[in-house]
């Protein structure tokens, strides 16, 4: 009876490892600086959340041609349903670095790294971390 429960426990084990696991994969990356022209919308309503912001942020780059030196393009977010889709990947990922936080929403800005993660082309959530530049 312990042998059978074993061999059966085997394969379980064996199966459950088979299975293929989906690797996470960077879709996209850009770097932006996000500052007072970003946390409010194109009628001047102040934005309240930071997925609110980076979409605000991508919409001013790619509809409203407004771009700061160093901001760079991205692949997925000139198409306007992505970009409404950014403040849930942002709530799917991790909250950024209070100091980034604070400085972004006061309108100081902060110049920030954007990850799109993926599985199988499709965008789960985004990372927000320290640009360099």
């Amino acid at each position: 009876m312990l042998n059978k429960m074993l061999a059966g426990a085997a394969i379980v084990s064996v199966t459950l490892l088979a299975r293929p696991v989906l690797a996470e994969e960077v879709l996209a990356e850009y770097l932006t600086w996000l500052d007072a022209r970003d946390i409010v919308t194109s009628k001047g309503a102040t934005l309240k959340t930071f997925g609110a912001v980076l979409a605000q942020d991508r919409a001013n780059y790619h509809r409203f041609g407004i771009r700061q030196e160093l901001d760079t393009g991205d692949p997925l977010f000139g198409d306007r349903s992505m970009r409404a889709k950014l403040p849930q990947l942002y709530q799917a990922g991790d909250p950024v670095a209070a100091h980034i936080w604070d400085d972004v929403m006061s309108g100081r800005g902060h110049y920030v790294l954007i990850r799109v993660m993926g599985r199988n082309g499709k965008a789960t959530h985004v990372q927000v971390s320290e640009g360099a530049g």
